[in-house]
């Protein structure tokens, strides 16, 4: 299901294409840190295909209270912007950040309708999924792929009204840069993201429920401020949808009130407060280590306050894996292998050996937003830091019932630098220039504060003293 994937002209026909063709992409990647550690990847889209993006996404450093950060912003929901690590992270890591603005949807003040815009989107005009809908059998939409731009299954409300941000995943392909939302749905591991839905979809699906991690009772989505924090593990697929569908992992969310086992069923561990920032913030974090993943989310939760939620989950539980967990061929021994297989109304397709035995999926984290039919808003963090584990760490196995893991101590015993005192660049559009830029100012927040190899030492990289892009062209 990726951008020009064979799934969606099975399913709408050879008039997809036409849908397809109708735009163009622009993409941008540079690497950012000591030794090009992290990629930052942008993609804008050409509405009319006339060389100039209409609205671009940046990556900027900008000044945030008394220190700089790194400002996506996604202006137009065809857009994306994400951070990843530019190589294969070790089989035993963490990956963490702090998150200091965010305004990807969600309400501001007890309301989705803010700064001119409803639940982050703005108004100026119609949005919708196009070409990437949610299948030709799903509800929104007439499920014919020649109608306009506007008849498409739309973004900003109705059934598959919301917004959103991915604060981590770990995804199982190398080199992940923003794609269509279907695409992604069938290749992450373990994540953690804002799923921000407006009150028509909330009013038809339910919306879920949100946890209070003070009392571990669930309360309704729609009592909720519309900012959520979901930690979740993707499972196996449905591998032979019905015709008009798509496929996708199945998904497992985890909180305090379900004990930290990982349910079916859309639940959500805590909630922002946008509203607080940047002077308060936000981390995120994620781990892997020998028997299974670390979710992590710290900061002033609602209702709750401050607190740290932290999440372990095997890669198998009664038989229900973690979607590719295997870094490592040695991992897995091919029980979950299957074939994907696609019967649907303009063609037929199958996709063998999805999982099998001798395979392996190195880890990349990406944070920001991935999706490029979806999701529009800003948000600024700081300090992505890896944390190579020490090999003779104890591993986190605590059972399935405890959301309550001891923190995995880092190789480094030196205190963190941090993310202040950065030069800032101007940013150019990129109609401006000719030549992409992607030039980086070394910090001293680069430098690796432990020697050894890449197991016993972590970099601590910013994304401060970014340059505005100008996005190269996709072909």
């Amino acid at each position: 299901m990726d951008d020009p994937g064979q799934w969606y002209p099975n399913d709408y026909g050879p008039v997809w294409y036409e849908a397809l063709d109708s735009f163009a992409t622009y993409r941008k990647e540079f690497s950012v840190g000591k030794d090009g550690w992290l990629t930052a990847s942008l993609s804008a889209r050409d509405w009319d295909k006339d060389g100039v993006i209409e609205s671009p996404p940046s990556l900027v450093n900008k000044l945030v209270g008394k220190s700089y950060v790194a400002e996506m912003n996604v202006p137009d929901h065809t857009g994306g912007v994400i951070f990843r690590n530019t190589r294969a992270l070790p089989s035993e890591y963490r990956i963490e950040y702090k998150l200091k603005t965010i305004d990807f949807g969600g309400k501001r003040n007890g309301t989705i309708e803010y700064n001119g815009r409803v639940n982050g989107y703005s108004t100026d005009r119609c949005k919708t999924q196009h070409p990437w809908g949610e299948g030709s059998d799903s509800a929104g939409w007439s499920g014919n792929a020649s109608v306009p731009y506007c008849e498409w299954q739309s973004v900003t409300n109705g059934t598959y009204g919301y917004n959103g941000f991915h604060f981590m995943t770990i995804v199982d392909f190398a080199d992940p840069a923003p794609r269509n939302n279907h695409f992604w749905h069938y290749r992450r591991k373990v994540l953690m993201d804002a799923f921000s839905q407006h009150p028509d979809r909330v009013a038809e699906k339910g919306g879920g429920l949100v946890c209070n991690s003070n009392t571990n009772e669930y309360y309704d989505y729609a009592d909720s401020t519309f900012n959520p924090v979901n930690m979740w593990i993707s499972g196996l697929p449905n591998w032979s949808p019905n015709p008009g569908g798509l496929t996708g992992n199945s998904q497992w969310f985890i909180t305090s009130c379900s004990g930290g086992v990982a349910e079916k069923g859309l639940s959500s561990a805590a909630e922002l407060q946008p509203e607080l920032m940047p002077n308060e913030f936000y981390k995120f974090a994620i781990e892997r280590n020998a028997s299974g993943y670390t979710l992590e989310a710290s900061g002033n939760f609602a209702r709750v306050g401050n607190k740290t939620l932290r999440f372990h989950r095997p890669f198998i539980v009664d038989d229900n894996p973690i979607w590719h967990y295997n870094v490592e061929p040695s991992e897995y021994d091919g029980r979950y292998n299957n074939d994907l297989v696609q019967q649907d109304n303009n063609g037929e397709s199958t996709w063998p050996d999805q999982w099998p035995a001798g395979s392996s999926y190195p880890d990349y984290f990406v944070i920001g937003d991935l999706y490029t039919n979806v999701y529009e808003g800003k948000a600024s963090l700081t300090d992505i830091r890896l944390y190579g584990l020490t090999s003779d760490a104890p591993p986190t196995t605590v059972p399935t019932s405890s959301p309550a893991v001891p923190p995995t101590t880092p190789t480094a015993t030196e205190s963190p630098v941090t993310s202040t005192g950065f030069p800032t660049e101007t940013p150019h559009s990129p109609t401006e220039t000719t030549q992409p830029s992607s030039t980086v100012v070394p910090t001293d927040a680069d430098e690796p504060l432990v020697s050894g190899d890449e197991r016993k030492h972590y970099h601590a990289g910013v994304a401060a003293a970014l340059i505005a892009m100008v996005l190269a062209r996709f072909l």
